[in-house]
């Protein structure tokens, strides 16, 4: 089976769902964690990135380096960004 190296007889199948709008556009996300032992992946999703309304960030990090630099990629991205254009 597709998961029997990672210890589970059967993908998890809950689904996080998130959804959200800014004045200029609405957004969908959803994640589900399969055959993993543990939810690997992070996303970011603002339709309004810093004091910007014309400004919007959505992004997907892939946990393939490990859920902690994923989830470190989705913590600081948007501050960096910011930092970036002020």
């Amino acid at each position: 089976a597709m998961g029997a190296s990672h210890g589970l007889t059967a993908p998890v199948l809950d689904k996080l769902v998130e959804d959200g709008q800014s004045e200029a556009l609405r957004f969908g996300a959803a994640s589900m964690q399969g055959w993993r032992r543990s939810q690997e992946d992070a996303h970011i999703a603002l339709p309004k990135l810093g004091h910007s309304a014309s400004r919007a960030l959505f992004a997907v990090f892939d946990g393939h380096g490990g859920p902690l630099a994923a989830r470190y990629c989705a913590d600081h991205l948007p501050k960096r960004i910011c930092e970036a254009y002020a």
